[in-house]
């Protein structure tokens, strides 16, 4: 099974995470008994008024996922395998979480799909954002959901990791910083704040439970109305860096604070009965 796999990898150029993935699921054995289905729904927390799903008309929040991996007791990690879908990527292993104000372009019910290792697990595990190698790839040649032009910056700067609007009063988009190439048409070596934050949060069962995205806690103190935007340099503004912080991210590095495990700006209900 796993040398079929390993040829299946090569006639259609799948790259070493997507071969990886496909490698840990085909040594689970021929059926799907050692394979467990996974579905993270997101839930939306937010008093805003107006618009759909509490976005303010014309407004929206979106973010890219990556990296999904459920954790066991014993602190491995099991990589997902993403379902196929348009807001999903299996050879990329990212996906696209979206909330519009106007509810004909909303996504009717935001998720993550796929599938896992069966295991014994406490904790799910992700990243806000896009990996360096596809944060920088060639625009053109993305893939979805990488090819949703409002999340794009430049080949230089890459991809916006979140894009909240609020209305069209306010806009907080995070994404990498410092990013130096000789121009905005050319990918960088490196960003000096990459601004990713790993996500992790307890989790008992791979197959039902709800990621509450708290956008309440994220505003908390913060009036969208008078604030002024956060799209850049987040180390400028003390509500810009405030932020950063409730998504775990220390604004003058653009690492993660602590590992991000003081983020607020998620968490995990557990569906299972």
């Amino acid at each position: 099974m796993l040398a079929a796999v390993a040829l299946w990898a090569r006639i259609t150029r799948c790259t070493p995470l997507c071969a990886l993935l496909l490698a840990a699921v085909a040594a689970t054995g021929c059926g799907n008994r050692n394979v467990e289905p996974v579905r993270l729904s997101f839930s939306l927390n937010s008093s805003l008024a107006a618009g759909c799903n509490g976005i303010p008309e014309p407004g929206q929040l979106r973010f890219y996922v990556s990296n999904l991996r459920m954790v066991e007791v014993n602190g491995a990690a099991a990589p997902v395998m993403l379902d196929a879908q348009p807001t999903q990527s299996q050879d990329a292993g990212i996906a696209l979480v979206s909330w519009v104000g106007q509810c004909a372009g909303a996504q009717d019910d935001p998720h993550i799909s796929g599938k896992v290792a069966r295991g014994d697990y406490a904790a799910v595990e992700f990243e806000l954002g896009v990996p360096f190698e596809r944060n920088h790839a060639h625009p053109l040649a993305a893939p979805p959901p990488l090819n949703v032009p409002s999340m794009f910056w430049t080949w230089q700067s890459g991809y916006k990791f979140l894009r909240l609007d609020v209305g069209t009063d306010w806009s907080f988009h995070l994404g990498s910083t410092g990013c130096v190439s000789p121009s905005a048409v050319r990918p960088p070596e490196s960003c000096a704040r990459p601004n990713r934050a790993t996500i992790r949060l307890p989790a008992a069962v791979a197959w039902d439970g709800v990621v509450i995205v708290d956008l309440d806690a994220l505003l908390a103190g913060i009036d969208p109305t008078t604030a002024a935007n956060c799209v850049d340099d987040y180390r400028a503004a003390p509500h810009c860096r405030h932020l950063l912080t409730r998504i775990g991210i220390d604004a003058d590095n653009g690492q993660c604070d602590g590992g991000c495990g003081h983020q607020a700006f998620f968490r995990y209900e557990d569906g299972a009965e």
